[in-house]
């Protein structure tokens, strides 16, 4: 009896278009990996500048297991994300994102995100139009047999997910490796000595960390109205993404805000494209390292829209690692030459949040409807 044939996998890269020429894009500078294992001064020194100004670039990643570990790793969890958004939605429904936290901490962030979820325009309504998955790192690298017998988020995962484990925890770990590794390099360039950024972030301590896979649907018109991910900066220290086709946009110019406003860049520009970069991550700062310093580092602006031109006619997948503080740091700035003091009067006034509870009014902030919120 012959076996019936597996249907054919949208997410297929060596099917893409190249980015269409023509458009106006972003000249994102490349910073070598192995460059920055190997504690190259100049390259260390350029990643620094980069982050006092546009706070994004490319990070090459030949060269380093860690970087194969990204690149291969990358394919594979956009494959198994393939496999999560393609189940019925009553059944991604069960995975809803924002189920209640523990006693007295905010609802999780970690789950599924449907269509329409978050609110990309606020003057006209209009709602987002890209599904994603949260999946958890403090669940996938948890020190046991299977998350399902010891969740330490409280939360299910599917089985696209959990039969991936062993792929979502070794690229976990390689993800916060390299992102420790920049930070680190970053603050000890301000006079921070750079334990203190590591000890807010360790790998094995409950935080925000997580893998988001994400399924923008192919452009239904030309002039590319649809929003996939509405304009923002990111809610937490640094993030690694891996994508295969347009779609990303960096707001022209430097935004130090660390505060989402009304979801608007906060200065005047333009918004340019980002072009991927064979063999490269997209490295960019979020909020919690501007606030760590003070203003010293940018958090970029940036949102997501349909691929241009032919790259139009594709879904667009992209795997993103964030790097998030531990749940019960408190948000302050570090303390180091290279960082300015903050007025005493302002320090008196400003209220002492976790990480946890900053990062969810961050993402509130940005319009996201939970199940039960308003």
């Amino acid at each position: 009896m012959p076996h019936a044939e597996s249907p054919p996998s949208e997410f297929n890269p060596s099917q893409h278009p190249p980015f269409p020429s023509g458009l106006p894009t972003v000249p994102l500078e490349t910073i070598s990996l192995s460059k920055l294992l190997a504690r190259d001064p100049e390259e260390q020194t350029r990643v620094f500048e980069i982050c006092k100004g546009r706070g994004f670039f490319y990070l090459d990643l030949a060269g380093s297991p860690a970087g194969d570990t990204l690149f291969q790793g990358a394919d594979a969890i956009a494959r198994a994300g393939e496999r999560t958004f393609a189940l019925p939605v009553e059944e991604k429904m069960r995975y809803l994102m924002g189920a209640a936290g523990p006693a007295g901490q905010p609802r999780q962030l970690f789950g599924y995100k449907q269509v329409g979820a978050t609110l990309a325009d606020k003057a006209t309504g209009v709602r987002d139009t890209a599904e994603f998955f949260n999946v958890a790192k403090d669940d996938m690298t948890a020190p046991c047999a299977d998350p399902v017998d010891m969740p330490r988020r409280g939360a299910s995962w599917p089985s696209t997910i959990l039969e991936q484990r062993d792929l979502f925890a070794g690229y976990m770990r390689a993800a916060h490796g390299v992102g420790m590794l920049i930070l680190g390099l970053l603050v000890d360039k301000l006079g921070v000595d750079p334990q203190e950024i590591w000890n807010r972030h360790r790998l094995g301590e409950l935080a925000g960390d997580h893998v988001r896979i994400t399924r923008g649907p192919p452009r239904e018109k030309e002039e590319m109205p649809e929003i996939q991910t509405p304009s923002h900066t990111d809610f937490g220290t640094i993030t690694i993404l891996m994508n295969w086709l347009g779609g990303l946009q960096v707001w022209s110019e430097s935004s130090r805000s660390a505060l989402l406003t009304d979801g608007q860049p906060d200065v005047p520009g333009e918004w340019l494209w980002v072009v991927p970069k064979p063999g490269c991550a997209i490295i960019n700062l979020g909020d919690a390292a501007v606030k760590f310093t003070n203003g010293v580092f940018c958090s970029g602006r940036h949102r997501v829209i349909p691929s241009p031109g032919a790259q139009g006619k594709f879904p667009r997948y992209s795997v993103v690692y964030f790097v998030r503080p531990e749940d019960d740091v408190v948000m302050e700035t570090l303390e180091g030459e290279g960082i300015p003091k903050p007025p005493q009067a302002e320090k008196d006034k400003e209220e002492r949040l976790t990480a946890s509870e900053w990062i969810y009014r961050q993402a509130m902030g940005l319009g996201t409807q939970f199940p039960g919120s308003k």
